[in-house]
């Protein structure tokens, strides 16, 4: 009896460890592109209003910006906008945080395409990197879009977009 017990112990380990192990490897992963592209801001607009804290903080609200995707190979060609805030902690340095929106007009291959959210971002000896989450329309209507980013300010900026199915 204390063998069949085991046994059937063991068999209901065996059986439940392959359907971990099943469900764990059946899973597909979400289908996704990514893509690399560089763009450059052409422009910066006068922020809705700036001022410097008693404590020495530069503060920015709402300050437009425009620029455009410089790298040729890239399937994503148009336009980059940006509207957000920026608070600088040391003008001596740059450091700071920034926030906003960020959107795309142009063209996902041969297609009109476009996307929209939310951009966020850090400053760092005059560094920036940051993140952003959008939503596309056109082309890439009902896509996910997630990147990040980074260069020094005024430079052209790297991205690494990947776009959720």
């Amino acid at each position: 009896m204390k063998t069949s017990r085991k046994l059937i112990f063991l068999g209901m380990i065996v059986l439940l460890s392959s359907l971990i192990v099943g469900t764990t490897t059946t899973q597909a992963k979400p289908d996704r592109t990514t893509i690399e592209f560089v763009y450059k801001w052409i422009s910066y607009g006068l922020p809705e209003r700036e001022w410097i804290s008693e404590e020495g903080i530069y503060h920015t609200i709402m300050t437009p910006h425009w620029g455009e995707i410089i790298s040729e190979e890239s399937p994503l060609q148009g336009d980059v906008y940006y509207i957000g805030n920026l608070v600088i902690f040391d003008l001596a340095t740059f450091d700071g945080l920034g926030q906003g929106i960020f959107e795309f007009t142009g063209h996902y291959g041969s297609a009109e395409a476009g996307f929209e959210g939310k951009m966020h971002f850090k400053i760092k000896n005059a560094f920036i990197t940051g993140a952003f989450v959008c939503h596309g329309s056109g082309a890439l209507e009902g896509k996910l879009l997630k990147g990040t980013f980074e260069a020094f300010l005024g430079a052209p900026t790297s991205v690494v977009l990947v776009i959720w199915n």
